[in-house]
């Protein structure tokens, strides 16, 4: 039996050490804080350098950074889940990965001439948290990068921009179970999701509390079963713990039947929670872009659709513990618009379904009820066409 327990143990440390070699090529942990060095910023950029076109490890821990992470030799990251990089001071953002060479270009050359172009560079795991003092990541320069199982909190501008402001070219980003959410007041008007780029694809993706959840100004995006909601921030004046504890009560009541007019104006006089006037969840402006299972859920505008773009199997809603009384499903400003499949639901009885002109809306099997009357609306302009 001791034998066996020997091997056991000598098997599962030799699975670390392959893991060790086999999945990144550096680790975070080898790169301690040097004299004099107040934070973790240089570290991590020693540790970036010794990972040239390879992984670095960035183990559980929570890392102070005041300066912006700059990244541009093609290093992945990949970080447990509780590694944490919290901004302590005022800068872009926090991690700036850029993939440093010309992009426009079909492929990538080395300086010898032959084809290197690394088409599985990628950042995964980890909390990255502006802190309110910057915005969380930026991704830019790649003919493919996978974004996967990270968190994106209290971003000052964004939470994720992939971007095109070094000049460069992204395309094909793979974004997956990226969380962007807002746990402090004083960031309203910022964006969870800003995709300045075309030809990405974005599923599972969920945006907590940024003014607008999702921006697209590059065209042929993909979103699939991405949900944007709001109203955690509480109302000004009000911590979040009280805030919290006022919305739990009204479930309590609501459940016992014991919610009356007078506790919803007691309610409402509270205020709107911080992020919620001026919210957009789906902000479409590049063209053709697709929203597949998607949630637009308490915002002022669901979907503000100012290109052409398809809806299908996708939904709205308006909390009315959230106190918003203003909200618009679908504002459709130009270009052709197709909606499928969709489920539309007022639910604090003041909504509207749709504010344009209607033309060039193909609308095809989709369940609308309540709001101010969303369902006579439904009818009226598109004449519920299955």
């Amino acid at each position: 039996m001791k034998v066996w327990k020997l091997l056991a143990v000598g098997v599962m440390a030799a699975r670390c050490a392959f893991g060790a070699l086999g999945e990144w090529d550096a680790s975070l942990a080898d790169f301690p804080r040097l004299a004099g060095e107040a934070d973790d910023s240089p570290r991590f950029m020693r540790a970036v350098s010794a990972a040239p076109n390879g992984v670095l490890h960035v183990p559980k821990g929570e890392y102070d950074i005041a300066s912006m992470l700059l990244i541009t030799n093609r290093c992945s990251l990949s970080m447990h889940p509780a590694a944490h990089l919290v901004a302590r001071a005022k800068m872009k953002y926090v991690v700036f990965w850029d993939g440093a060479a010309d992009y426009h270009a079909l492929s990538v050359y080395n300086p010898g001439g032959s084809v290197y172009d690394n088409l599985n560079v990628f950042i995964k795991g980890g909390d990255i948290d502006g802190n309110g003092l910057a915005s969380c990541l930026a991704i830019a320069n790649s003919h493919h990068f996978t974004l996967a199982d990270i968190s994106l909190h209290n971003g000052l501008v964004t939470g994720l921009c992939v971007t095109r402001e070094t000049g460069g070219h992204l395309y094909e980003l793979i974004a997956n179970n990226v969380y962007c959410k807002c746990t402090k007041s004083g960031l309203a008007g910022n964006v969870g999701i800003d995709c300045q780029v075309s030809d990405c694809h974005f599923t599972d993706c969920i945006v907590v509390d940024y003014t607008k959840g999702v921006r697209t100004t590059g065209g042929s995006n993909r979103f699939t079963r991405c949900h944007i909601w709001g109203g955690t921030v509480p109302p000004k004046g009000m911590g979040f713990k009280e805030w919290s504890d006022v919305y739990a009560r009204r479930k309590r009541m609501e459940a016992a039947r014991k919610w009356t007019a007078e506790e919803e104006r007691a309610h409402l006089a509270r205020g709107v929670p911080e992020m919620l006037p001026g919210s957009t969840a789906f902000e479409v402006i590049g063209h053709a872009c697709v929203f597949d299972g998607c949630y637009a859920d308490t915002a002022e505008i669901g979907f503000d659709i100012r290109n052409s773009a398809t809806i299908i199997n996708s939904g709205f809603y308006n909390n009315p513990r959230m106190s918003l009384r203003k909200s618009t499903a679908i504002v459709h400003r130009r270009g052709t618009l197709h909606v499928a499949f969709c489920n539309f639901n007022g639910g604090a009885k003041c909504e509207k379904l749709y504010e344009g002109s209607a033309k060039g809306v193909e609308w095809i099997c989709n369940n609308v009820s309540g709001g101010a009357d969303m369902a006579s609306d439904a009818t009226r302009l598109f004449g519920q066409k299955k």
